[in-house]
């Protein structure tokens, strides 16, 4: 009998374990099928030895082919298993991120800088508001400054340096009592001036005060013919932004500002509590006042006679009940008074009922 000629002519995609493993029986079949015909080709001893070797050699081709198929569908399964995991792990970050995209610092508020890459001793951030408008420090800076700018709020330094000492290399002349820049000097001694250095929530003398890895500084200066109005120039949620406490109390019961009426979800961007949280709050502006912030919300009103809750309004001059509204401790008009980092605000409502 003639040699066979065996051919075979197939595409195949092999999107299973099953589909390669039948296709690994396909191809042993073949190999065997090639054996059997090379035995027929002659009829002596050693044709049969010539046709026993081939078989064995087909055999052992088999076997090492269906070994190193096994190996592919080891190997495809295993890519297979850390592509599921990859993915499943980017749905996951996803999610976290979807559901926390507007969650800029509940706990330790940072900003989307490149501040932790920066290889300096300390590192922070810093914004300065002078008569509403923010000081560029990033322009400002010379190269040979105490501290240098990575971003709009990003400072790093690594050397010991005093807030003023900062300050001063933006052009900011600074004391605990005045500031001057861009050619005017603001005296915390006028009406209407007032001059705020905070690190995180503390205020603090900016002559005496040594700058700390992680610190938040805010610089204001509020006069009250600043040309500004609530709520004043929005800040992204990655740049550094306010935040501070309240405790909102209706005959000794407390408003519940982590229910959804509250959140986020098309709300006020200026103003609002976030990710299911009571406290803190946020404030998107160095100038939001009090008042502008609580209005937001829904069912409260807030003027400068006046807090309405829920359809019943209580005035200040005691004639539903009485009314206190205070920050860190100190009677304010929420009209005229601008959130700041920090700040800790109680509003509390006694009826006459």
């Amino acid at each position: 009998m003639g040699d066979c000629d065996v051919s075979f002519e197939f595409e195949m995609e092999i999107p299973s374990k099953t589909l390669k493993r039948a296709s690994i029986a396909l191809l042993v079949a073949l190999l065997m099928t090639t054996a059997g015909c090379s035995s027929f080709a002659g009829g002596d001893a050693g044709g049969t030895t010539a046709a026993t070797d081939t078989a064995d050699t087909t055999e052992m081709t088999a076997s090492d082919v269906e070994g190193a198929a096994n190996e592919t569908t080891s190997t495809d399964d295993a890519t297979a298993a850390e592509t599921t995991s990859a993915n499943e792990t980017n749905e996951s970050s996803d999610s976290a991120s979807d559901a926390d995209s507007d969650s800029h610092s509940h706990d330790s508020p940072t900003n989307a800088s490149d501040e932790s890459t920066v290889d300096a001793a300390y590192t922070g951030q810093m914004a300065v508001m002078v008569g509403g408008e923010r000081v560029s420090l990033t322009e400002d800076l010379d190269e040979d400054a105490p501290i240098h700018m990575s971003d709009v709020d990003s400072w790093h330094t690594n050397e010991s340096t005093t807030l003023v000492e900062a300050l001063d290399a933006a052009d900011v002349d600074a004391t605990e009592s005045s500031l001057t820049y861009d050619g005017e000097t603001y005296e915390e001694s006028e009406d209407g001036t007032k001059l705020i250095y905070r690190v995180d929530s503390h205020e603090v003398d900016p002559e005496e005060y040594t700058l700390e890895s992680d610190d938040k500084v805010w610089v204001l200066v509020v006069t009250d013919d600043s040309n500004v109005t609530a709520p004043g120039e929005y800040i992204p949620p990655e740049q550094l932004h306010v935040h501070g406490t309240i405790d909102f109390s209706v005959d000794g019961e407390s408003v519940d500002f982590s229910r959804d009426k509250y959140q986020q979800a098309g709300h006020n961007d200026h103003f609002h509590f976030e990710g299911g949280h009571s406290n803190p709050w946020h404030a998107h502006s160095a100038h939001v006042t009090l008042a502008y912030g609580m209005s937001t919300l829904d069912g409260i009103n807030m003027t400068d006679e006046s807090v309405t809750y829920n359809g019943t309004t209580y005035p200040y001059d005691g004639e539903n009940g009485t009314v206190s509204v205070t920050v860190n401790g100190e009677s304010v008009d929420p009209t005229d008074y601008y959130l700041k980092n920090g700040d800790s605000v109680s509003i509390e409502i006694e009826s006459a009922d």
